[in-house]
């Protein structure tokens, strides 16, 4: 488990409408992988995809559908975007530490 606070982006349509259809929590802490978790609709819930995120993050192509936001406007946006609430750090933590322990790094399999 890690004390470094996420940090916190949302993920936007591609449309330029400006909805939010994602969000990602992300620890990038120096000389180690990439933590992070996201908002999975496919898996309804709150997954570890270090991948998923890195390629979003770090595409310079998606310049313009990512939006860096602290945690308040994160817990508002999760609400009212996606209709879920976002899970406490250490709650987001545990997800991570989930997906680091199970290799998970696009998310758990599909059930």
């Amino acid at each position: 488990m890690m004390d470094t606070p996420f940090d916190y982006t949302a993920v936007l349509k591609s449309d330029m409408s400006g909805t939010t259809t994602s969000m990602i929590a992300h620890q990038p802490l120096p000389g180690q992988p990439l933590r992070a978790v996201i908002w999975s609709v496919r898996h309804g819930a709150w997954v570890s995809a270090p991948q998923i995120a890195a390629g979003l993050l770090y595409d310079d192509r998606n310049f313009d559908r990512l939006r860096n936001i602290d945690r308040a406007a994160a817990e508002k946006i999760s609400l009212e975007a996606l209709h879920v609430e976002l899970p406490s750090e250490a709650d987001l933590n545990a997800i991570a530490d989930e997906g680091e322990r199970m290799g998970w790094e696009y998310g758990p399999p599909r059930s």
